[in-house]
């Protein structure tokens, strides 16, 4: 049984161009963003509202910064620093989010969220391997770094409402 980062070594290696990749990553981005959107319209909870808005505007950011890319063939001229994960760090008002409050649904949705961050990770890790432009490469890093502190994000949500961490 293969794992999921195979899968994606192996997704990589069949696209045929950057253009390719590009769309892909443009309709996984819109997927994650739709995902998020209509998560955050579930939420009772006003934290975890706001962490899929944030998520979701995360995503509207990387699918503009892709189709910057498809539309010009220019990278965005954006930082290739990714600030700390700490940008946006939840802050959790123990009254109103207590441990064995988050009901299964909710720790599903952020394992699927956290699921969804690691495979991009993973897929702009992987694109950044296979790139010889300099540039491109930087773009690519670049992303795979935002999914990374999108990860933790939510894995820190996950940690404070189950006081438990996953080992990454």
């Amino acid at each position: 049984m293969k794992s999921s980062y195979q899968d994606t070594v192996e997704e990589v290696r069949n696209l045929k161009g950057i253009e390719e990749a590009i769309a892909l990553a443009i309709e996984r981005e819109i997927e994650a963003r739709d995902f998020y959107l209509q998560k955050a319209t579930l939420m009772d909870n006003p934290k975890f509202k706001e962490l899929y808005e944030h998520l979701a505007g995360e995503e509207v950011k990387h699918i503009g910064y892709l189709e910057g890319y498809r539309d010009k063939k220019e990278l965005p001229a954006i930082s290739t620093e990714v600030p700390s994960g700490q940008s946006f760090s939840p802050e959790f008002d123990v009254s109103r989010t207590k441990v064995g409050e988050i009901t299964p649904g909710d720790t599903g949705i952020l394992l699927a969220a956290m699921r969804h961050e690691r495979k991009s990770e993973d897929f702009y890790s992987e694109m950044a391997k296979r790139i010889e432009d300099e540039t491109q490469k930087k773009f690519f890093e670049m992303l795979s770094r935002y999914e990374r502190g999108h990860y933790e994000i939510i894995d820190s949500y996950l940690e404070n409402v189950t006081q438990f961490r996953m080992q990454t």
